[in-house]
């Protein structure tokens, strides 16, 4: 399982993104709260049936919000 604190630093499409993930309490699924510089904070979890979602507001390009979920996932399976 990730440690409670994820950092990461990488560029889709050339724009740099950078910011951390930290575990949130959630007592139905795996939750975390996601802070982008220049961006407003968003979550997302792993929901009963495995799949990754985001809240309802997220407004990040797909491939950040692509990039965020696989290192979650990586940092998962480590």
């Amino acid at each position: 399982m990730l440690s409670n604190y994820l950092n990461f630093q990488f560029d889709v499409q050339g724009k740099p993104v950078k910011g951390f993930c930290m575990r949130i309490q959630d007592d139905f699924h795996e939750t975390y709260a996601v802070v982008l510089d220049g961006y407003h904070s968003f979550c997302v979890w792993l929901d009963s049936s495995s799949t990754w979602r985001s809240s309802k507001y997220t407004s990040v390009e797909p491939g950040v919000l692509e990039q965020i979920i696989n290192r979650l996932s990586l940092s998962k399976l480590a």
